[in-house]
């Protein structure tokens, strides 16, 4: 019995490291090649008074609000000459949007 367990082992090793080297360096080499996400979209959820939210996130946080809530421009780290906007907005609890 001992001697089964060891031989297992002994040819198991080495199929499962090599297996295990060539996953390791094949999702490298994947994810180089890659692209990069650069920013969200937007925030979006439902709220049972998205108008008096705005209100709030206005008054008390300066943000700038329109009918759809707010936009967040923000700069892209590998090229800062590009530009990215994120908006924020709540939706009513019945909308069919999500």
């Amino acid at each position: 019995m001992k001697h089964t367990a060891l031989f297992i082992l002994t040819f198991s090793t080495p199929f499962l490291l090599g297996f295990g080297f060539k996953t390791f360096t094949t999702n490298t080499a994947q994810q180089k090649k890659m692209k990069r996400v650069t920013g969200i979209g937007g925030i979006f959820f439902k709220s049972k008074e998205p108008k008096k939210l705005k209100g709030w996130y206005q008054l008390h946080l300066g943000l700038n609000m329109d009918q759809y809530g707010t936009n967040f421009e923000w700069r892209q780290s590998e090229d800062s000459t590009k530009k990215g906007f994120t908006q924020w907005g709540p939706f009513t609890e019945t909308t069919k949007f999500f």
